[in-house]
């Protein structure tokens, strides 16, 4: 590996640039750092003048500060680093690999990493205005929609047992746009999350957390309560409202709470309601026990702060398309490129013909497809109804 040295930057000199492969992080030790965002569909052909016209996300200008994290994490920069003036940094060389080992290896790293991305999530979150929030909502469900095509995928290449007809008909699905999107959201960790959860409450010797059983319409928590517990859902779909409305849809494997319980007395007590849209089953982990846990089951800190620094790094995107930020989630999810209602109208008719061929039993998830379907085409028009009306 190479060795850490240290650099002068120049005024608007650029670091590391956006959607690069993240194989560095930087220490700053003088002078003062820009985070820069600019919308995805511009990174490929930008330049550094057009880095420096984006978005400003911080000033940094703390000795010491390390800077670049989020990118070793996911393995891609998801914000440039710019020289606001003549800086100093240490250059760290650090890869994916290399931050999943420190997590690892180290707890109490792995848990300040977790509250780094816990407070860049709120403060990015806050940042947004109305818009951009409403364009929030939908960029979560549409991404969703694509993580929920992933699952039933994945579900059913497990259930298949090496059978070469079914595991042929997934193929296509597989190398689809929609199996791609949502492989690279929060598929992988949602996943890893929910088997984690199984192991820590299901470990005789020393039970960690505990599992609770929601009917449809139970309330998991209200908005005010105290942020004690960090709830991770094992089935079932749970929905984020305040008031009547609907700010989001947690999936198996996803959290809720975690920000609360590894923030404290920052952000002590919950934004929103909690409420079950389908019987569900939720693993339930007390604040107090999550670092124990995070030491014992690495795997569920090292997903806790993916899924954050995926949060954060969607609602970096929407504040830098700050004046259009419905227009690119339109941009991403209904352009031509994106083919979610042919992907899973090709795998339902792939899994009609192994019914018919075969009579296996793929009814449950061709209705699921089905509905899978459904949703999408509603979301897209209430997104096309919304940027009519603006």
């Amino acid at each position: 590996m190479r060795a850490a040295f240290i650099r002068e930057f120049g005024e608007n000199e650029v670091l590391c640039k956006q959607g690069t492969k993240a194989d560095r992080i930087f220490i700053l030790k003088h002078g003062t750092l820009r985070s820069v965002v600019i919308p995805d569909r511009d990174i490929e052909n930008a330049d550094d003048a057009r880095i420096l016209r984006g978005r400003d996300l911080n000033l940094h200008m703390e000795n010491d500060l390390m800077l670049g994290i989020e990118g070793a994490l996911l393995g891609k920069f998801t914000e440039s680093l710019v020289a606001a003036e003549t800086t100093t940094a240490i250059e760290v060389p650090l890869d994916n690999r290399s931050v999943l080992n420190m997590i690892t290896e180290d707890s109490e790293f792995g848990l300040s990493l977790a509250r780094f991305l816990a407070r860049k999530l709120v403060a990015a979150n806050r940042a947004l205005g109305g818009a951009q929030r409403e364009a929030a909502r939908f960029m979560r469900e549409l991404q969703g929609l694509c993580t929920d095509f992933v699952e039933i995928v994945r579900r059913i290449e497990e259930d298949a047992g090496g059978e070469g007809d079914v595991l042929g008909a997934l193929k296509a699905a597989q190398a689809s746009w929609t199996y791609r999107t949502g492989e690279v959201g929060s598929s992988e960790p949602t996943k890893n999350t929910s088997t984690t959860m199984h192991r820590a409450v299901e470990d005789k010797e020393e039970i960690i957390g505990t599992q609770h059983r929601l009917n449809k319409g139970d309330l998991l928590c209200r908005r005010g309560d105290p942020g004690k517990s960090v709830y991770i859902l094992v089935s079932g779909r749970l929905s984020v409202r305040v008031g009547q409305e609907v700010y989001g849809i947690v999936r198996p494997g996803e959290t809720v709470g975690e920000i609360s319980v590894l923030l404290g007395e920052e952000e002590p007590k919950r934004a929103a309601d909690v409420q079950a849209e389908e019987p569900s089953v939720v693993g339930c982990v007390p604040g107090e026990m999550f670092p124990q846990l995070a030491k014992t089951q690495p795997k569920l800190l090292i997903n806790t702060s993916k899924l954050l620094a995926i949060r954060a790094q969607n609602m970096q995107q929407l504040m830098a398309d700050s004046d259009g930020a419905l227009r690119a989630v339109e941009a991403k999810f209904m352009s031509p490129n994106s083919t979610f209602v042919a992907d899973v109208t090709a795998l339902t008719q792939a899994l009609g013909s192994l019914i018919d061929k075969h009579d296996y039993p793929l009814h449950m998830e061709q209705e699921q497809l089905t509905r899978l379907g459904e949703r999408w085409s509603r979301k897209c028009d209430e997104l096309n109804a919304r940027i009519n009306r603006a």
